[in-house]
Parts: structure tokens; C-alpha cells; sequence
């Protein structure tokens, strides 16, 4: 490392080198998560104890997410500033994770929707079937034409409004490295944790009018969930600062027990600004159990591949298809019901892996994994 990297490396609050976590373990966990929580509302299932609106699940999946992008990205993006690439590779890096798994799944659901007659042949020159295909396409699948109504929910994926959220924060990190370096972490830290408040308190203001366009447009931003990246920014940088014993882990676990009991009890804008302030005791479970995992753990995901983003990908294509075919006919139901599109889910995201991401992975030129 050279001295100005060492340099920067010290200012942006580097930590030692972490070889064994459960990182991608907590992602796919919190992706299954989602899963269960969607199957269940959407088709009307009971899972063991969770029954729909019922809210006895762990529905802070995205929020994991999000938590742990922001620290990988920051990483990845700082790596590439003090190695001297250009900000092309930074973002050929982002571009070549998300982008070929979104683009196969388009195909393989287009293929579908034609083969099994949700829509016609003659729909692929209709401006709804256009504008949804251009707006997955383009990374920002949040289009849903009334020609998809008679398909499951009546939207083919709605879980994907996550993707334009990732992709705004894509797009600040590297502003965010280089303040980080040519002032201070810190520095950083607070102007960007300014903006963050001020996007979450103007999406909790926005909600506050019921549902309208601006609190549909601010919802899939990055402004709302800012907070969440950041917080994953600043445990990867200054995780070896921090108290890491058992009773903080339980602590914080208690606090954001309370913090979850207590979005219960407002409305939708109590319910992001206490989201936000839940995040900060998640936010550090998330990493006290990344670091801390078992041993036998922190190698699974290395086996059998990094599932997460696949499984979020097909879930609700999935469920949208028991739901289309008819899901009182099905000889399953209730839990064993889950538990079959969490499976199918699980075999799509193998098959997501393993043909598709994996293969386009081999494409970047840096990882942040190596370090």
C-alpha cells in the first residue's frame, strides 16, 4: 500500500481485515425472510405463527439489506479510489452484480407471460408492455401497467422498487469516498447523515397526506432508506472501535425489540422515523452476528453460493404464479404451502447463481473480498 493510500486508509477510518464473516449468510437469511413475509400476506397462508396482518414476523429483511450494501459498497468503492482505478470500474462492478440477473429474469418472465397467456403476442407492441419492459430494462422496475391485473397481485414483482433505491446509492458513494478522503470520515459522516434525516423526514411528511405521487417517488429513492446505508458504512469502517461483548449484543437487541413494538402503535410517519432509529441497534446485530458467527457457518454460503439476490429476485413471481393458477386449489396450504415456494425460491436462486451471476462475476477486474 502506498503512503497516500496508508494515508487515506487511516482518514476513511480503515479496519483490519475481517477473512471470515457471515455476511452473506445474514443477506440470505434476510431475504428468506422477505420471502415468508410476502407469501404469507399475499396469499393468505398461516406459517407456524405468523398469520397475515398479524406482524409477528422479522419484517426488517430490506432493512438488512440495505445495511449490509452500504458497507460493502463504501468498501468497494474506497478500494477502487486508493488503487487508482477510475470510477468506470467502480461502476462496471455495481453494473455486472445487479444487472444480468435483472435482464434474465425479464427475459425468462416475458417468455412466460407470453407462453401462458397473460398477455399476447400483440401486447409486446402495446405502450404498457413497453413501458414495463424499458423500466426493468433499465434498472428501474417500478412500472406496473393495469395489462399485468389479472396476473397474481396484479403487479409481476413488486419487490424489485428496492433496485432504483440501491442503484441512487451507487451513485453518491463515490462522492461520498472522496470527501472521506481529502477531509475525514467524519466529516463525511455527518453531511451525509444531514441528508439523510432530511429525506427521511420529508418521506414521513409526504406519507403523512395518505398515498400520493411524491410519497410513491420518494419511496423508491434512496433518500428514505439513506440512513440504513449508512449505518452500514460506518460499522465496516470503525467495527474495531466499537464494544463487541455479548451483553451490547443483547442490549441492542432489546432496543430494537422496543423500537419495532412501538411502529405498532403510530402511523406510517411514526412508523419511518422509528424504522430509522430501529436501524441503529439493528445495524449493529447485523454486524456483532456477521463478525461473530459460528465457524461452520461463515463458509456455507461459499458452497453453495451466494443465493440472496436471486431469491429476492423470484419470490413474487413465484407467489404471483401460485396465486394466478389458483391458490385454493392447491393441495398444499398454510405452512406446508410456504415452505414449497420458499423451496422453489431457494432452486431459482441456485439456478440465478450459478448461470447467471456467478458467470458474469468472473468479469470484474477488483473485489473488495480480496482484501
Amino acid at each position: 500500500m502506498t503512503t497516500i493510500a496508508r494515508s487515506a486508509a487511516l482518514r476513511t477510518g480503515s479496519p483490519r481485515r475481517q477473512d471470515g464473516n457471515c455476511f452473506d449468510l445474514l443477506r440470505l437469511l434476510a431475504a428468506l425472510a422477505v420471502v415468508v413475509q410476502h407469501t404469507v400476506e399475499h396469499t393468505g397462508s398461516r406459517f407456524l405463527w405468523y398469520e397475515p396482518g398479524s406482524g409477528r414476523w422479522f419484517g426488517d429483511g430490506v432493512a438488512v439489506f440495505f445495511v449490509i450494501s452500504g458497507g460493502l459498497v463504501f468498501s468497494s468503492a474506497l478500494r477502487c479510489q486508493q488503487s487508482g482505478r477510475g470510477w468506470t470500474e467502480y461502476f462496471r462492478n455495481r453494473l455486472l452484480r445487479i444487472a444480468p440477473a435483472i435482464h434474465v429474469y425479464l427475459l425468462v418472465m416475458t417468455g412466460f407471460l407470453l407462453t401462458v397467456g397473460v398477455v399476447g403476442v400483440r401486447s409486446l407492441a402495446d405502450v404498457q408492455f413497453a413501458g414495463w419492459f424499458a423500466s426493468t430494462l433499465l434498472l428501474v422496475p417500478v412500472y406496473h401497467p393495469a395489462l399485468f391485473g389479472d396476473f397474481g397481485t396484479g403487479v409481476v414483482n413488486g419487490s424489485l422498487w428496492t433496485i432504483p433505491a440501491e442503484i441512487g446509492f451507487y451513485l453518491i458513494v463515490p462522492a461520498l469516498v472522496l470527501v472521506a478522503v481529502r477531509r475525514s470520515f467524519r466529516t463525511m459522516m455527518y453531511g451525509a447523515l444531514v441528508v439523510a434525516a432530511a429525506g427521511g423526514g420529508l418521506y414521513a411528511w409526504s406519507l403523512s397526506g395518505g398515498d400520493n405521487q411524491m410519497a410513491r417517488l420518494l419511496g423508491v429513492s434512496v433518500l428514505p432508506w439513506l440512513g440504513y446505508f449508512l449505518l452500514g458504512v460506518m460499522w465496516s469502517r470503525s467495527w474495531h472501535l466499537a464494544p463487541r461483548s455479548g451483553a451490547v449484543a443483547l442490549a441492542a437487541l432489546c432496543g430494537y425489540g422496543a423500537l419495532t413494538w412501538a411502529q405498532h402503535l403510530t402511523g406510517p410517519s411514526g412508523r419511518v422515523l422509528l424504522g430509522v432509529l430501529a436501524g441503529v441497534p439493528l445495524s449493529y446485530l447485523v454486524f456483532w452476528v456477521g463478525h461473530r458467527g459460528p465457524a461452520v457457518l461463515q463458509g456455507l454460503t461459499a458452497r453453495i453460493g451466494d443465493l440472496s439476490f436471486g431469491a429476492y429476485i423470484w419470490h413474487m413471481p413465484l407467489v404471483n404464479v401460485f396465486i394466478w393458477a389458483g391458490r385454493d386449489h392447491w393441495p398444499v396450504r398454510g405452512t406446508p404451502l410456504v415452505v414449497l415456494v420458499v423451496t422453489l425460491t431457494l432452486g431459482c436462486a441456485v439456478a440465478s447463481w450459478h448461470l447467471v451471476e456467478k458467470p458474469a462475476l468472473r468479469f470484474k477486474r477488483y473485489s473488495v473480498r480480496a482484501t
